[in-house]
């Protein structure tokens, strides 16, 4: 059947749908077993399988697939490199690059195949297709060998390397397949010249905000507590934090204060014993200059005044029993905010009101929110049609009531006005959840139809590393560190009350490069990065690494002011177009091989192209120029593309980039 400028073919023995091109072939699904009868009734088809039914819906550029049955089974052969699905810990750009072995589709915290806190149902392919699946799945995309699975038997979830998570196909050993596995699954299919085309024509299932966030966050860095200190934070701490960053000439925006201010987990209530004068700590933060962010949580301590409360009005998730029900999160047992109960947001969000003006807050910054916290077996004051659902719920209601903020879950949020803040990157240099990942991390958030979206700190979380045999790892999270912490603060720790993070490493543990903590040299690249992005935020101090560090990282957070009304006005363009502020090179050169699978380097808009270091101890660097003419922002030369320099010079104070000039 012609349709457009593709040809479509269906095969019963065994089923099989075919898309073709010019000759090539751009879409092949397969189906388990024969198809035993069909109907077609101009552009809607009916075919009978044992034990299912599938409907297929054809319109100019998109094919509707219905099936009812359980278990179903579809693979898509992978022609063409593939894109999207939202964030990775082992992040690559392409997914044909990786292995990703069969699993529930669902927003996780180090998931330990890899998926992270946001993530979309939507993959592009370079050959113009892109499919949008509706209904809750599995999914394996280029699945490994039955080996690569094995090596991870007996480890324990948390302790899988991040380079596994997913695997690798350095050989070509997946089976080059995305196998999507569930109930009544159903699916959409987008046909186009071009991924760009594809793309646009996905406006339609994304959306678009109504408005941007507010534009001032994309200015001055933001700085947060979380990476320099962890949970050891009190009033001195933040207020000394802010002193050195006035002294050091970092130009600054707000002060978040991360964990442990409160008293309890989900409670609105400073910590008294490290906190004695809140009000005036965040005056004298004001009157430095200084707007003031607040971390938050969607769970309750147990003992906590606000969970005992939660707890009674019925505003948590419940027990089948009819029992708050307690969930693991990273900080030990808790109460899980029920978001399909209309009374229970409304108090919350009164609480969150009444507390931001009793103490002259501006906003705060919203954590967890994923379905991996979200039980099985919970009960909802509204049934869940899948656990994405309340990550879907949780930030729709935030971004509905809340503008100067950060989230960092993500299913089918497209249309909020909010930033969204890439999951927790450690301070390493690789794909797996390093520098090098931001680049591709960020690109596969734009790819999924979020226009506003910023990485992690600077330099990363600075969270302790452990050494990658198997053995030693176990060794020191269960027994070393246990006993050394105890030692150390002289106290027994009641099991709810532990926290299960890597906060409360020793620090002479801790601040070792062999376990995590970064170098100079990292931080320095890792902010040259970070420039051209659409907010900056520190934690870890750059003046605790040197002088150069020091001075090199002031130097581009004032580079990242200077270009930020550029950033700014493609911020209000996505509003509009729906087009990415940050965008691939491929943007330019959708048919260039060379553009296809570039993940080191990024666009803003269509005028600046950034080309960041990111492999240590490197000091030169190839760099693919699209077409048109372009300004080398450092020499001023003029370069004609497309085309790639072998060896551009970077040495470690140069962030290479260049201005479009045509």
């Amino acid at each position: 059947m012609d349709h457009q400028n593709f040809e479509i073919q269906f095969k019963t023995q065994p089923w099989e749908c075919l898309i073709t091109r010019a000759g090539q072939i751009i879409f092949h699904l397969t189906s388990e077993g024969p198809a035993l009868d069909s109907i077609s009734n101009g552009t809607s088809h009916q075919i009978r399988f044992p034990q299912k039914t599938l409907s297929i819906v054809m319109q100019p550029t998109l094919i509707m697939f219905r099936w009812q049955g359980a278990s179903i089974i579809n693979q898509i052969h992978m022609q063409g490199h593939w894109y999207g699905g939202g964030e990775l810990i082992n992040q690559h750009l392409r997914w044909n690059e990786v292995m990703f072995p069969l699993t529930e589709f669902a927003t996780d915290d180090n998931g330990p195949t890899g998926l992270t806190t946001a993530l979309s149902p939507v993959w592009l392919s370079s050959l113009g297709v892109a499919i949008s699946v509706n209904s809750p799945f599995q999914i394996g995309v280029n699945q490994p060998p039955r080996h690569y699975l094995d090596r991870q038997q007996g480890i324990s979830q948390d302790l899988i390397p991040f380079n596994q998570r997913p695997f690798v196909d350095r050989n070509r050993e997946g089976d080059q397949m995305i196998t999507l596995i569930g109930d009544d699954l159903s699916f959409d299919l987008v046909i186009q010249d071009n991924i760009l085309d594809c793309y646009r024509a996905l406006r339609g299932v994304y959306g678009t905000p109504a408005h941007t966030p507010p534009l001032e966050l994309m200015e001055a860095p933001i700085w947060t507590t979380w990476a320099r200190y962890k949970d050891q934070i009190n009033q001195e701490t933040i207020l000394q934090f802010a002193r050195e960053i006035k002294d050091n000439g970092y130009p600054y925006h707000i002060m978040e204060i991360d964990d442990r201010w409160q008293r309890q987990y989900g409670d609105l209530e400073f910590d008294p014993q490290r906190f004695p004068n809140p009000n005036q700590m965040i005056v004298n933060l004001k009157q430095m200059g200084f707007k003031v962010t607040l971390w938050v949580i969607p769970f309750f301590h147990p003992h906590s005044e606000s969970g005992r409360e939660a707890a009674k009005q019925g505003y948590v998730v419940q027990t089948p029993s009819g029992e708050p029900y307690r969930v693991m999160w990273w900080q030990g047992a808790g109460y899980l905010l029920d978001v399909t109960n209309p009374d229970a947001l409304e108090w919350q969000q009164n609480r969150l009101d009444q507390f931001k003006q009793a103490y002259g807050l501006d906003g705060y910054k919203f954590d967890a929110g994923e379905a991996k916290f979200v039980p099985q077996d919970g009960v909802f004051h509204e049934a869940l049609h899948s656990r994405n659902e309340y990550t879907h719920r949780y930030i729709n209601w935030i971004a509905a009531n809340n503008r100067f903020c950060e989230v960092r879950s993500a299913w089918k949020n497209q249309t909020n006005p909010i930033f969204f803040r890439l999951w927790d990157i450690w301070s390493t240099w690789g794909y797996d959840n390093g520098l090098r990942s931001i680049i591709p991390s960020t690109l596969a958030m734009s790819l999924a139809g979020y226009p506003f979206v910023f990485p992690d700190m600077i330099g990363g979380n600075a969270y302790f590393r452990f050494p990658s045999n198997p053995v030693l790892i176990w060794i020191i999270q269960r027994l070393v560190i246990p006993l050394l912490e105890k030692r150390l603060k002289g106290d027994a720790v009641h099991p709810e009350e532990e926290a299960l993070g890597l906060s409360d490493v020793p620090s002479f543990l801790e601040k070792s490069v062999y376990f995590g903590y970064p170098t100079p040299e990292l931080i320095i690249r890792w902010a040259q990065a970070n420039t051209f992005l659409q907010v900056m935020q520190f934690s870890l101090a750059p003046w605790d690494f040197g002088e150069e560090a020091n001075t090199l990282c002031r130097q581009y957070a004032n580079l990242h002011i200077k270009f930020a009304p550029l950033l700014q006005k493609y911020a209000r363009q996505a509003v509009n177009t729906g087009e990415p502020v940050i965008r691939p090179v491929f943007w330019l050169a959708p048919e260039d091989e060379r553009a296809l699978i570039c993940d080191d380097q990024f666009l803003v808009g269509d005028e600046i192209l950034v080309a960041p270091v990111v492999h240590p101890k490197q000091r030169s660097r190839n760099i693919y120029i699209p077409a048109g003419n372009w300004k080398d922002y450092w020499s001023e030369e003029i370069l004609t593309g497309p085309m790639t320099i072998r060896n551009y010079p970077a040495p470690l104070e140069k962030l290479p980039f260049f201005i479009r000039r045509d």
